[in-house]
């Protein structure tokens, strides 16, 4: 990209077909894309999108060891007559350490607003906080965090305002293979204390096995106890064989009076490529879970896939898959989220992300915001049939095109959901977008 005043970025105008409940400026999408040159010890970057249903702000500026970021969204539905309202602010800093000693290692503070109006009623809620990193010594760290959230809700004649106060903490040792840490936490509201306390351990028993061990304490729910035995089994594959290509596992979790046994594999069985998989059961409740996974890396591409089965008698059987692609090298770009679940006749889906791909003057990309779900009943059995699937969000897909040295033509496709005046439908648009 060529610069301009040492900044570079884009200017996007498109105009998308209206229904017949929409007016002119409906039409309207812009947005903006600001980035300062990385050589800059002072840095910002700006993006700022505007339709008239929606709104969105994100912002970030970077001078020496000081970051200040913002992020503002504002949507309005028209039908509804209801709008939402958030944004946050967040500072942080990274001091210089010395070699050794006591040092405050990091520190930051942020707040956050999330509002909505609607005829009926309106809700406010605003929350700060900061957080401190300590180093205390070589092998010895910790970290304090506090943070209040106020909350106030208007219906009618009826009002209320609730407050509450979080604190948590952290100790961390490591030294050579052994780690410890201890993270307390308390919450205070409604004139009651709650307080939850995370033990966690790992030892190095020889250059093959480690042991772990975690335990959580809590004033709302029963203990929770898991010992955990990793063994690296690579030399199982020949003599010579590198470390990781190989490790099994056993864990038990004991929550009162119920425990879980889990045993584990993973392999490595070429370069850029791990695989896992487990198996899990309850005595108590004869439940089992399988779960599989992998990840690696496919050209400028990573991708991972997760997957899971529960089964239990007198239950359907729980079945959930999810997969993610990203990528940071030319010619493609983003990173995008895929997932799918089902329990019974009940049925859930999202896919997230933006993702494209870019080369000469051809650039094309896909915006996703969708969630999806079909209800029906949880029990095994019954006839129950799955419910109509109804998608929620946005998805955007848009081809650009250089006429010019810096300015594209684009075309678009946007499906949107349905409101209660209009089904789901698809928008097409064209525009202009030019670069700096």
């Amino acid at each position: 990209m060529s610069s301009v005043a040492g900044a570079s970025g884009e200017v996007q105008i498109r105009y998308y077909s209206v229904s017949a409940a929409q007016s002119f400026l409906d039409a309207f999408s812009v947005q903006l894309k600001l980035q300062s040159p990385s050589s800059q010890t002072n840095s910002y970057a700006v993006d700022l999108s505007v339709e008239t249903p929606l709104q969105s702000l994100t912002g970030r500026y970077t001078s020496g060891r000081h970051t200040v970021q913002v992020q503002a969204r504002r949507q309005v539905d028209f039908v509804q007559k209801s709008a939402n309202l958030s944004g946050n602010l967040n500072y942080s800093y990274s001091p210089v350490l010395e070699a050794s000693g006591l040092a405050l290692s990091s520190f930051s503070a942020f707040y956050a607003y999330n509002g909505s109006q609607s005829p009926t009623q309106a809700t406010t809620v605003h929350t700060g906080g900061l957080n401190f990193g300590v180093r205390i010594s070589d092998a010895l760290s910790g970290s304090l965090s506090g943070s209040g959230t106020l909350f106030d809700i208007k219906a009618g004649t009826f009002s209320s305002n609730q407050t509450s106060l979080m604190a948590s903490g952290s100790l961390n040792y490591r030294k050579s293979s052994t780690t410890a840490s201890i993270n307390p936490s308390f919450t205070f509201a409604d004139g009651k204390t709650r307080w939850n306390v995370g033990l966690n351990a790992r030892a190095a028993l020889t250059g093959d096995l480690a042991l772990s061990g975690y335990t959580n304490l809590s004033s709302s729910s029963p203990a929770t106890t898991t010992a955990d035995l990793d063994y690296d089994a690579s030399k199982l594959l020949g003599q010579g064989t590198p470390k990781g290509k190989l490790s099994v596992g056993a864990a038990v979790t004991l929550t009162s009076p119920v425990f879980t046994v889990t045993g584990r594999v993973r392999t490595a069985p070429i370069p850029n490529l791990t695989l896992g998989g487990s198996v899990g059961y309850t005595p108590s409740t004869s439940a089992l879970t399988y779960s599989a996974d992998a990840s690696g890396k496919l050209g400028p591409m990573y991708l991972s896939a997760n997957t899971s089965l529960s089964t239990a008698p007198e239950t359907a059987a729980a079945f959930s898959v999810s997969t993610s692609i990203s990528a940071q090298a030319q010619p493609v770009y983003g990173s995008v989220s895929l997932g799918y679940r089902r329990q019974g006749e009940s049925q859930s889906g999202y896919a997230s992300g933006t993702f494209g791909y870019r080369q000469g003057s051809l650039d094309l990309g896909t915006t996703l915001a969708l969630n999806a779900f079909s209800q029906g009943n949880l029990n095994t059995g019954t006839s129950s049939a799955a419910g109509a699937w109804q998608i929620l969000g946005t998805a955007d897909f848009t081809a650009a095109y250089a006429v010019l040295k810096n300015i594209d033509v684009t075309g678009s496709v946007r499906y949107e959901q349905a409101s209660t005046a209009s089904s789901n439908h698809l928008r097409y648009g064209a525009g202009l977008r030019y670069r700096f």
